[in-house]
């Protein structure tokens, strides 16, 4: 199946952003965290009112997420390679405003071949793409004390304004784009990723980011996707999701990459929000951020 992705390239070195104070130790956004090494398994269940999916009764079918094979390729054994790019309310970053989690399809082990080329997350099934960017996207987190954590959190509905939501299964695996396309009536999603070593201020942004992989990150994502086909009537109806979060992927662990003009990417971190408050600057500190956004902020949409 052919897809088409739009990339996104932001540059840490050219963001001008104020420090951020605040008279509590804890931050509660804005942020930036863009991540795609980690890996989600879980169920979707069907059901045929918005009522009783909110309430958990009268089930139509219920699907786990399966290992998906593309060619002699298979995903981790039941899971799907993730992504997440969040960038609320960070003035500079690119968008401003969004909060986006979607299966990570663009990795290839033949960047020759195109991005997604053999990868076997690039199928239908338990493919997932949330894609909210209105004005005001419902996202908090930030750095703990010491910035070893991070915590992103994303609570919201349809605020997707391209109709770029997807949810497979919805049941059919192997039908046409058109099958799965709907709006999320509601989606909750939480990532702790957690770093052996403390994330570093930026001189330039005021604000502490690190582009190291994380050694722990867990988290879920829940909600209702209403499913809207245009091809198959059959499949509408509303699909609850239960999605667990692990570190790790089928790109990561076959040297998969992303190709970006004449740059091949392979999986990539970055996480980024304010200081929790005012810290005296180094004299002489290195700017530790400029350059890294360049291959932490470029992501892919699935449009079709």
């Amino acid at each position: 199946m052919k897809r088409f992705g739009l990339v996104r390239a932001v540059t840490a070195a050219a963001v001008a952003l104020a420090a951020v104070t605040a008279s509590t130790a804890s931050i509660a956004g804005p942020l930036y965290a863009s991540y795609d090494n980690f890996n989600y398994s879980g169920t979707v269940t069907r059901y045929a009112s918005l009522a009783d999916a909110q309430n958990g009764v009268n089930a139509l079918s219920s699907t786990s997420i399966a290992t998906a094979n593309n060619g002699p390729r298979s995903t981790l054994p039941n899971a799907r390679d993730g992504q997440i790019y969040v960038a609320s309310g960070a003035t500079g970053y690119d968008p401003t405003n969004l909060a986006y989690m979607s299966t990570a399809w663009y990795f290839t082990t033949t960047p020759a071949s195109g991005n997604g080329w053999g990868n076997p997350n690039n199928t239908n099934n338990g493919f997932i793409q949330y894609y909210d960017d209105t004005a005001n996207p419902v996202v908090d987190g930030g750095w703990s004390n010491g910035y070893t954590r991070f915590t992103v959190n994303i609570s919201g509905g349809d605020g997707d304004s391209g109709n770029f939501a997807r949810l497979w299964p919805a049941p059919n695996p192997g039908g046409p784009a058109g099958d799965s396309g709907g709006v999320f009536r509601s989606f909750d999603m939480t990532l702790t990723a957690d770093f052996a070593v403390a994330a570093s201020l930026n001189g330039v942004t005021g604000w502490y980011e690190t582009n190291a992989m994380p050694f722990a990150a867990l988290g879920s994502a829940t909600g209702i996707f209403e499913n809207q086909s245009t091809t198959d009537t059959s499949l509408n109806g509303f699909y609850t999701f239960d999605l667990s979060f692990a570190p790790g992927s089928w790109a990561d662990a076959n040297g998969a990459v992303w190709v970006a003009g004449q740059d091949n990417f392979g999986p990539g971190a970055f996480f980024a929000a304010p200081e929790a408050a005012a810290v005296p600057e180094p004299a002489g500190l290195a700017l530790v951020g400029l350059g890294l956004a360049a291959l932490a902020a470029t992501r892919r949409r699935k449009s079709a």
